[in-house]
């Protein structure tokens, strides 16, 4: 009996010191979360003030994003470096980049420069320009011609040399060969080696102007073949060179694929939060109205934990996403334990929910992760049913209200068949609330891109585009 005693109290010990050490413990916090904003395409991030940047990137601290990554989108500009006076687009952004970074920096988020490598100036493409393919495309020029690797990297000198002049230390390097970049010719082929061998030229640069500098990759578009040539020259030509590669994840799937690493690379992954939870019918990038997939963004921040990424790179296409952000940030710096919880504090912290109105909030807003499957007429309204003065003073809530009011002209769309003027007509009311969407709340111009109306993903919309087309030509032939 005495012994049993004493082996129990030995059980005990150890499963304290156990508990002590973190077994029992919930899972820890991804270490690191990462803001991918880049400002482009007349997104939200391309036309904010550099005030309302600061306070956005603020809330974005709070919500759990320790580092702050943008890229520099060359299309439609020139360059700033080249000696014209003239202060154009690309200079224009490029100043609005710098007081985005130091902004950043300002706050005690990490500054990290997303690069697509052979991505150059409108006016330097056609010196020396790359074989483009399908997954190959923009303003590009081949890194194997001398003319066109000398571009390339008098950009990079002249821009790392100005972000260091401006007073902001780059962490990060990040670099992806897609999306835009490559270069499908024979002397690039295989292209993953190219890119390979290019970034690490950069970084050399990169790193006389910011010491310290870290290199990461985005592995956005890498097939398992290029992940395994990449991994094997690394280990080869620049041992422990690679702090981490983050890992597409394709639509409609909530973890990265288990593929060949450098050796010392940490596993982290890009997450694309710009879309609600269904890969099809696709609500995304705000063609529909804010977005929010808490059940897809928790299930793919467990499984990543699960498959031991020590961190995540959040992709961001605007301000529409807001919810998005809250939910990936909290849960991967473990603020919330679930999405419903955190869903609960957007509502209390944005949306003056109490205690009674919260998780109602939180249910509302999870109903919104399938919107096609949402009836108008069903649709509870906002809990609490806010006063209209209340929805017109904030942007958060009234985005959502934007929203209750398209999916209502959406359904009357797909309620008919063929395009009688009825439906024609709610398809003009759609672009109108949208238009509104766009102005008075987002507050955006012309978009492109991605972003673009006519990259649409709404179910009728190539259906629509097509008739509306050739009822313009049947107008002008008549």
């Amino acid at each position: 009996m005495k012994r049993c005693s004493i082996l129990f109290m030995v059980i005990s010990v150890i499963g304290g010191i156990l508990a002590t050490a973190g077994f029992c413990q919930s899972p820890a916090p991804f270490k690191d979360v990462v803001l991918y904003a880049p400002g482009h395409f007349g997104n939200s991030y391309e036309v904010m003030s550099p005030g309302q940047m600061e306070n956005y990137l603020a809330a974005c601290k709070a919500y759990g994003f320790n580092r702050y990554a943008d890229w520099y989108d060359t299309v439609d500009c020139t360059d700033p470096f080249s000696g014209q006076r003239h202060t154009l687009l690309g200079a224009s952004l490029w100043q609005r980049k710098k007081a985005n970074f130091y902004s950043a920096q300002s706050l005690g988020l990490s500054c990290e420069w997303l690069i697509t490598p052979n991505h150059v100036f409108a006016e330097q493409c056609c010196v020396a320009p790359a074989v483009q393919s399908e997954r190959i495309f923009g303003q590009l020029v081949c890194p194997s011609q001398p003319e066109g690797r000398k571009i390339i990297l008098q950009n990079y000198k002249n821009l790392f040399a100005d972000l260091a002049a401006s007073g902001v230390h780059l962490k990060v390097l990040w670099s992806a060969p897609y999306d835009y970049g490559g270069c499908a010719c024979t002397a690039c082929s295989p292209w993953i080696l190219t890119f390979a061998k290019l970034s690490r030229e950069i970084y050399a640069i990169a790193a006389a102007y910011h010491p310290g500098i870290e290199m990461r990759f985005i592995g956005w578009w890498w097939s398992e073949e290029e992940h395994r040539r990449f991994a094997a020259w690394a280990d080869q030509e620049a041992p422990g060179w690679v702090k981490s590669i983050a890992l597409h994840i394709p639509y409609g799937k909530m973890d990265v694929s288990d593929v060949p690493l450098p050796k010392g690379c940490e596993r982290q992954a890009f997450v694309h939060i710009g879309y609600a939870e269904e890969a099809r019918p696709r609500d995304i990038y705000g063609q529909f109205g804010p977005v929010a997939a808490p059940s897809r963004l928790q299930q793919t921040l467990d499984s990543l934990k699960q498959h031991g990424c020590t961190g995540v790179v959040a992709y961001s296409e605007g301000v529409f996403d807001d919810v998005n952000k809250f939910l990936l940030a909290g849960l991967a710096s473990r603020q919330y334990m679930d999405a419903e919880s955190a869903l609960a504090e957007y509502a209390r912290r944005f949306f003056n929910a109490n205690e009674r109105t919260a998780e109602k909030w939180a249910d509302w807003l999870a109903a919104w992760g399938r919107p096609f499957s949402l009836q108008a007429k069903t649709l509870k309204p906002m809990p609490g049913e806010p006063a209209s003065r209340e929805i017109k003073e904030n942007w958060r809530m009234r985005q959502w209200d934007f929203k209750i009011k398209l999916l209502q002209a959406h359904n009357r769309i797909m309620a008919m068949e063929g395009w009688p003027a009825e439906r024609s007509a709610a398809v003009d009311e759609f672009w109108q609330i949208h238009e509104r969407l766009e102005r008075e709340v987002w507050g955006l111009g012309p978009t492109r891109g991605c972003l673009a109306r006519t990259s649409s993903h709404l179910p009728w919309y190539t259906e629509w585009a097509k008739q509306a087309a050739a009822a313009i030509l049947g107008e002008d032939a008549r």
